[in-house]
């Protein structure tokens, strides 16, 4: 059965893949492993959509891992704006750096090389081997995951039984095209909801679709935890030059190393807040410009935004941005969001 399963996969892949930027074939008929190693950290916890959008931008930058290994994390966190976790490009620059030193600035294809360098994990080590190198393996991800357990109407919360029938998947040939098939047939057709059975080339061997409980499969586990709730208060500093003062974030902790404008420390009690040193030390006074709220995975945020102006020879040791430039300014989007509350 998974052979004949593998077959229609491939050939169905070859007429309806995707095109993505980091798909682009090379002559041995495989991707750059580069670009494979890219996306692949990019990806973790982001749409391909987004994804799309940024990869080309990235390579642009970046051509090569060495060209990667000699940027700042400053230059690459100002890039990651907006595609969020940045630990991912934290970690992406250090095994970076690990590869240029260690492997000759060649992606490794081997797993136990892959595996120790930063933000890699089981799934993204085996991906970058099936994808880039053709190495018979089975990355599984949410959308391969889905359609094995569709497959064998198993209940996706025991783990061991999917990845134990995911390597009957596994093709000592084709596994490049036969990951990205899963992944794409995933997304297409045996979508999360309402998949399309219709057109299903595989449904006579899905034992969901026999009993009906394609729409059931994969069970998740539901937990409804509250989120927690934190305040802040953010202060635009504005001057006659149209800039906005920012500063760098602490090394350690949420948005680490990240610009930001003043704020005080996030609290769960608005009674806990504690004005910001520079804001403290201003003479001005601070025109209220609303609240706004911003969720982040773990916690919702409430910020109350305050503005005004100043004369920038006042703040001779300080990080100015023209309000014109706040979009290229590496800004995570919180602040940006702040920011355009206040302007």
């Amino acid at each position: 059965m998974e052979k004949t399963i593998n077959s229609k996969l491939l050939r169905w892949y070859k007429k309806n893949k995707r095109d993505l930027p980091w798909r682009k074939l090379k002559k041995n008929s495989l991707p750059n492993p580069y670009y494979v190693f890219i996306s692949e950290y990019m990806l973790q916890q982001t749409t391909v959509s987004t994804v799309n959008k940024r990869f080309e931008e990235f390579i642009n930058n970046w051509p090569t891992i060495n060209d990667l290994a000699k940027t700042s994390e400053e230059k690459i966190l100002i890039f990651w704006s907006g595609l969020g976790y940045y630990s991912r490009a934290r970690n992406l620059l250090k095994a970076a750096i690990i590869i240029q030193k260690n492997f000759k600035g060649i992606i490794p294809d081997h797993y136990d090389n892959l595996i120790i360098l930063p933000g890699i994990g089981d799934y993204t080590a085996k991906a970058i081997l099936g994808i880039a190198y053709n190495k018979p393996t089975m990355p599984v991800d949410a959308n391969i995951e889905r359609i094995i357990a569709r497959i064998f109407a198993l209940n996706s919360l025991i783990k061991k039984k999917i990845l134990d029938r995911s390597e009957k998947f596994i093709s000592k040939k084709s596994s490049t095209n036969l990951i990205q098939a899963f992944m794409d047939f995933g997304s297409i057709i045996c979508t999360p909801r309402n998949p399309n059975c219709t057109n299903c080339f595989i449904k006579d061997f899905c034992t969901s679709y026999k009993k009906n409980i394609q729409n059931d499969i994969p069970q998740k586990l539901k937990l409804k935890l509250k989120k927690k709730k934190r305040y802040s208060r953010a202060y635009i500093f504005f001057n006659e030059k149209n800039e906005i003062l920012v500063r760098k974030r602490h090394s350690v902790g949420m948005l680490a190393s990240m610009l930001e404008v003043p704020n005080d420390n996030w609290v769960l009690s608005k009674k806990n807040l504690v004005k910001d040193k520079l804001a403290h030390k201003l003479k001005n006074k601070f025109i209220s410009k609303g609240s706004i709220k911003y969720s982040f995975n773990h916690f919702d945020l409430e910020t109350e935004v305050f503005f005004t102006k100043v004369n920038k020879s006042l703040f001779t040791n300080h990080i100015w941005i023209k309000k014109n430039n706040l979009n290229k300014s590496g800004l995570p989007t919180i602040m940006k969001k702040i920011v355009k509350i206040a302007i």
